[in-house]
């Protein structure tokens, strides 16, 4: 707690009524839900010209705020809607410095080794392999990503990246509990938000660049360039690690190399400083090899496909920049775990068939996923999958491409479709894939491709993974993949 007047802000100017000139402050939120009595309130614009964040001032200041702080721009827009006048407001010229600003003054304490990654796929799983790895050796850590917060604290989040108040809080709590590490997945519409900007990455890991998010981007080239951007934030002592195999990443690496940034470079080709090569063993086994210099490692794992292959030697990479010694971080490899919802295996039927579910909503992801069960499945291989609403739908006609290349059977059903009329989403799919079976209901979907199953056959219920709810309209209805799959699987005689 301090005083307004010893965070020396600078101020344009000050609007509403102002019954304490010098409140007392407790911190800074982004996000109205959030605020607690004492905390500014910093308003920033929205995605779109119609949206701002000072229309949830009044809201803020329900919840106990001192004050509002935004820009000129947003004040005006505040008043335009009708805004209560009487808040009190501080006007500033640079939104994001301030909260820089202010994030440093009441949330100074952070992990001493923080890793951010990027890419379209991969994410979780390179935080949650390197999370493991950092835990077997008895050390404590903090992630943000996909799964929420996890390690030293537990927590839900709305984005793959919150908001950068509550970025800084975290980074703060896990440093008080003891965490010297932290684990971020940096999606793109952060690093365009500047949600990340005053983090300290140590390290910073670019893994592939597919179609997805054009909803927001409206093109690759302008996705590719929201990645990019991340070299004109991070600390020229980060070190820089990427997929040398993704075209977008041979790219990533040239501009950070010129950049000055120091780089590694990881993938199955002969371009990459350290080489995978993987043989599958069985269904739920792969041996993996890493050249790395004049050294070869081997170790088996139930971590499944190239990809994953290459999602571990990203989190090897990233914890030997940490400090650990990479032969004994190779030690480990063998007892890591698959993150949920990344190609998990649920099990099998009496009839002998296994049954995976994996989150891959992206073309590129789908194509990896199939590509690699297709190799592993003796029998036939089958498929339930759909495609979420209000998202990218120029995504949907090549993911029904795919699944029609590499499919003996496809289940084709809902998958969030939030707002979105859900048929249309399942026949702009179908459209693709014209031998697809349509079931809308999800449960009855994923329970009719495993009682067909036989001996052999390999079942992926794909697009949800980990999730636990499904979005229809403003309702989230409790639903889990992994549960339904395990109901279907009991059942099946």
């Amino acid at each position: 707690m301090t005083k307004l007047s010893k965070l020396e802000i600078k101020e344009i100017a000050r609007k509403g009524k102002w019954k304490d000139k010098d409140p007392e402050i407790n911190g800074i939120e982004t996000s109205s839900l959030r605020v607690k009595k004492g905390d500014i309130f910093l308003a920033k614009a929205g995605n779109t010209k119609k949206s701002h964040g000072v229309l949830f001032s009044n809201q803020a200041f329900r919840r106990g705020a001192s004050l509002v702080i935004t820009d000129p721009d947003g004040y005006q827009f505040a008043l335009d809607k009708g805004l209560n006048a009487t808040i009190p407001f501080i006007l500033v010229g640079d939104l994001g410095r301030t909260l820089d600003y202010i994030c440093e003054i009441f949330y100074p304490d952070k992990p001493n080794f923080v890793m951010g990654i990027t890419g379209t796929n991969g994410k979780t799983s390179v935080v949650n392999f390197s999370q493991q790895l950092i835990e077997q050796k008895h050390k404590s850590c903090v992630t943000i990503g996909t799964l929420g917060v996890g390690g030293v604290l537990s927590l839900r989040t709305d984005n793959t990246t919150p908001d950068q108040s509550f970025i800084a809080k975290i980074l703060h709590m896990a440093k008080s509990k003891g965490a010297d590490y932290g684990l971020l997945e940096v999606s793109s519409h952060a690093i365009v938000q500047r949600r990340i900007n005053s983090v300290a990455f140590k390290v910073f890991c670019f893994t592939n660049l597919s179609q997805d998010h054009l909803d927001y981007h409206k093109s690759m080239e302008t996705y590719f360039k929201a990645k990019l951007s991340i070299l004109d934030i991070l600390r020229l002592d980060t070190t820089i690690i990427v997929n040398i195999d993704d075209e977008y990443g041979k790219i990533f690496f040239t501009e950070a190399k010129n950049k000055g940034f120091k780089t590694k470079t990881i993938g199955f080709s002969d371009k990459a400083e350290v080489k995978l090569r993987v043989t599958q063993g069985s269904p739920d086994i792969q041996f993996v090899e890493i050249i790395k210099g004049d050294y070869s490692y081997g170790f088996q794992t139930h971590l499944i496909g190239e990809f994953q292959a290459l999602n571990l030697g990203m989190a090897l990479l990233t914890c030997e920049e940490f400090g650990f010694q990479f032969e004994d971080l190779v030690a480990s490899c063998n007892s890591l775990k698959p993150v949920p919802g990344r190609l998990e295996f649920v099990g099998k039927t009496k009839k002998g068939a296994s049954i995976y579910i994996d989150f891959a909503h992206t073309p590129n992801a789908l194509k990896h996923l199939l590509e690699t069960l297709r190799e592993l499945a003796k029998g036939k291989l089958l498929l339930v999958f759909g495609a979420g609403g209000e998202r990218d739908k120029d995504k949907r006609k090549p993911m029904g491409a795919i699944a029609y290349k590499y499919c003996d059977l496809v289940y084709v059903t809902d998958d969030n479709p939030r707002h979105e009329d859900a048929k249309s989403i399942r026949e702009n799919i179908i459209g693709s894939c014209p031998s697809a079976i349509e079931i809308e209901d999800r449960a009855e979907a994923i329970a009719t491709a495993i009682q067909q199953a036989r001996l052999d056959d390999i079942v992926v219920i794909a697009g949800k993974g980990h999730e636990d709810v499904q979005i229809v309209r403003d309702n989230h209805f409790p639903f889990s993949d992994f549960e339904q799959a395990s109901i279907a699987i009991e059942l099946v005689e």
